[in-house]
């Protein structure tokens, strides 16, 4: 990949990320970016969020179905629970060897996320 020059918006995009705990949408960080720049387009959010996470910044979370992808600041190790009433999504931590989910001998894993569904401990009240 060829050198990215760092930009005052990249900067206010990641650092929005990192301060947001809940797994935002890119719809959600550009509502909060727009907040602080409101000169900002959405194109723009879009753009350095799929850029922040090719380069290792942040991590994008494929969602299933229609929901949108969300973004998460935490690269450790983890993957993701979603409620499916009220969309809260968690992470989880599990000792799950990775070398575990090879099915074809010829296959190099590069990347794992897991999602799983259910409902959250507000929500099964």
């Amino acid at each position: 990949m060829k050198a990215t020059r760092n930009t005052v918006q990249r900067e206010l995009i990641l650092n929005t990320v990192r301060s947001m705990t809940s797994h935002p949408s890119a719809e959600e960080v550009y509502d909060s970016v727009a907040i602080k720049d409101c000169h900002i387009s959405k194109g723009t959010v879009y753009r350095n969020l799929a850029l922040l996470s090719d380069m290792g910044e942040i991590r994008k979370i494929p969602m299933p179905g229609t929901s949108p992808d969300r973004y998460d600041f935490n690269l450790s190790p983890h993957y993701h629970a979603i409620c499916r009433k009220c969309g809260k999504i968690v992470d989880v931590y599990t000792d799950l060897d990775e070398k575990n989910i090879l099915l074809y001998s010829n296959f190099k894993v590069e990347n794992v996320d897991i999602v799983v569904s259910g409902l959250c401990e507000d929500c099964i009240e």
